[in-house]
């Protein structure tokens, strides 16, 4: 066998003990989290609707493993984006109602809840 081949196995043995310590750490932790149960959390989380104990475990998970991390950033950067060309094309739209068909509908729904007996 080679010198270069022996050196590229300990480097290879080193990266796979590697490899699997960061696996273990990911799914071997008492309480920690899967990337299933991250996944099924992350919209609470973005949201802000979890309690701390579930909170933590997110960011716990996000610091052992880099894929959610990356998915973490990714997924939050496209929910701000969307929400904001959103906000924009509402304000645009809205301008473009006339007012007198505001007001219409607004007659209408008075109306309609008035012939209910619900006073608005």
């Amino acid at each position: 066998m080679s010198q270069t081949g022996a050196g590229g196995d300990g480097m290879n043995e080193r990266r796979g003990l590697w490899q699997r310590i960061r696996h273990w750490m990911s799914w071997g932790l008492h309480g920690a989290m899967t990337c299933e149960e991250f996944d099924r959390g992350l919209v609470d989380y973005l949201d802000g609707n979890l309690g701390p104990l579930a909170k933590r475990q997110i960011e716990l998970h996000t610091l052992l493993c880099p894929h959610c991390h990356r998915y973490l950033k990714a997924y939050d950067r496209a929910r701000r984006m969307a929400g904001e060309s959103l906000r924009e094309a509402d304000e645009e739209a809205l301008k473009t109602v006339p007012e007198d068909l505001v007001q219409a509908i607004l007659a209408a729904r008075r109306n309609g809840h008035e012939a209910a007996g619900d006073p608005g």
